[in-house]
């Protein structure tokens, strides 16, 4: 997860909450400037029959609204606009949350189409006890359900396929899973192949240019800091929220979220997670482990349960090896960076603008689609092992949407899906992989986050 090095501009402040889009809607009318403009993701509800749902935002369509074929479905024709199905809309802005249709729009193959993806087990996918030929078998990976049964070719060891109890003597955590198949209509993919492969390298854990963060402390007025080191040099200095309690919460919340795969690594990772000073919402992975929260994201969130998904997306970052697999599939394209001395001895007053100087962009701008979304599956189902309601980590989105106002693009992934987008695909997960009631007693909320916003106090925000 990251932001942009840009700064959005900043907002207009209004009296009362969507007012300024009110405004803006009754400003582009006079002006005759109420442009359409266009709204994706995958329909979560269905309000009535004239409407559909993505998130809070309600597409309003008519029989004068243009359907396009492709939202047809069967022999009849009849409306494909149902859960889950991704469309785009052409219209315009009528009030807040409230979205008139000229056209819509589906992505037709969406369900016949293929899925290939790779992905690194971050738990045993299954009980050994399960694995029974002629069974079909749900596999758990990559934040997906995988289906396989008799057809599916798969290329793991034969002892996987016993049908006694004993525990098999290769374990799936930390190992490479590629699959290919078709999603189903309750949301898993029905794999035609499952090939294992072997864990990332160890030096898929290094940061570029031999960085290494220390923490530390001015000397001369005690505050906690962390350098960037490569060898005996430091490269720039950074200063940390200097609440104790702060720091500890959110340490002792992401230690606490690390699957197995954390213990499994070739190379030993040691996980730390810093909260730093800095109004973005936004947190950063660091290949080696290195977390950094930042205190705008801490004063956005509602509930432990969307930090806990927050903190669980930047996990899968490192766990995936993502920095190192982004790299390897660009290298042609990259022009390799050279670490100089770009803070010296001076506090680093941008560390967005830093992390891009020292080759890690992708920290900071987002990694490719592919990468992202996989980050936000796996954070969710990292979530749902460790007990808590994965609901909430849609209203994470929810946050994204209100306060950038920005539906096609983020404001704070650069260059892939919007919240929107983001959010809806996440929701339709929820819905057809896991029965609600399933959630009713897990985690939401819990009096040491509460805590951790009293001693944190106001924050800025941006």
């Amino acid at each position: 997860m990251g932001t942009a090095s840009a700064r959005p501009a900043q907002p207009v402040k209004c009296a009362l909450p969507g007012s300024c889009v009110v405004l803006l809607l009754l400003l582009l009318t006079a002006t005759g400037l109420a442009a359409e403009v266009k709204v994706r993701g995958y329909i979560t509800s269905l309000p009535d029959q004239h409407s559909i749902a993505i998130l809070d935002d309600v597409v309003a369509y008519s029989t004068g609204t243009r359907i396009e074929p492709d939202c047809a479905t069967g022999g009849q024709g009849q409306s494909g606009l149902v859960l889950g199905v991704l469309i785009e809309a052409e219209g315009t802005w009528t009030a807040p949350h409230r979205f008139t249709a000229q056209k819509i729009s589906c992505d037709a193959g969406q369900f016949t189409r293929e899925i290939s993806e790779s992905a690194y087990f971050q738990e045993e996918p299954v009980e050994a006890r399960t694995f029974k030929p002629g069974t079909p078998l749900h596999l758990k990976a990559d934040g997906e359900l995988l289906l396989l049964n008799d057809a599916s070719q798969k290329s793991w060891s034969a002892k996987y396929a016993q049908d006694s109890g004993e525990a098999p003597a290769l374990k799936m955590v930390g190992s490479q899973i590629h699959y290919r198949g078709v999603r189903g209509d309750d949301g898993s993919i029905h794999a035609s192949v499952i090939e294992l492969g072997s864990p990332p390298p160890a030096d898929a854990y290094n940061n570029p240019g031999g960085i290494k963060i220390v923490p530390s402390v001015e000397p001369k007025t005690g505050t906690r800091i962390l350098e960037f080191r490569k060898g005996d040099k430091v490269h720039g200095r950074l200063k940390l929220f200097p609440v104790i309690e702060v720091q500890d919460y959110v340490k002792k919340l992401g230690l606490s979220l690390l699957p197995s795969a954390a213990d499994v690594t070739k190379r030993p990772v040691e996980f730390r997670f810093f909260v730093v000073e800095d109004p973005s919402i936004n947190a950063e992975a660091l290949p080696d482990g290195t977390i950094f929260v930042n205190t705008g994201l801490l004063g956005a969130l509602e509930n432990e349960s969307q930090l806990a998904f927050v903190l669980s997306h930047e996990i899968a970052h490192v766990l995936q090896a993502h920095h190192w697999r982004e790299v390897n599939d660009t290298r042609a394209k990259r022009i390799l960076i050279t670490i100089a001395a770009v803070a010296g001895s001076y506090y680093i007053g941008n560390l967005s603008l830093y992390l891009g100087q020292i080759g890690l962009a992708d920290v900071v701008n987002g990694y490719s689609r592919r990468i992202e979304n996989q980050a936000d599956r796996l954070g969710l189902q990292n979530c749902i092992d460790h007990g808590y309601d994965p609901r909430p980590a849609v209203g994470f989105f929810r946050i994204m949407v209100e306060r950038y106002r920005q539906r096609s693009t983020s404001a704070i992934w650069s260059n892939h899906d919007s919240s929107l987008m983001r959010g809806s695909f996440l929701t339709v997960q929820l819905v057809r992989q896991y029965p609600q009631e399933r959630f009713t007693g897990t985690k939401l909320d819990t009096p040491a986050f509460q805590a951790m916003k009293d001693a944190m106090g106001p924050v800025k925000i941006e």
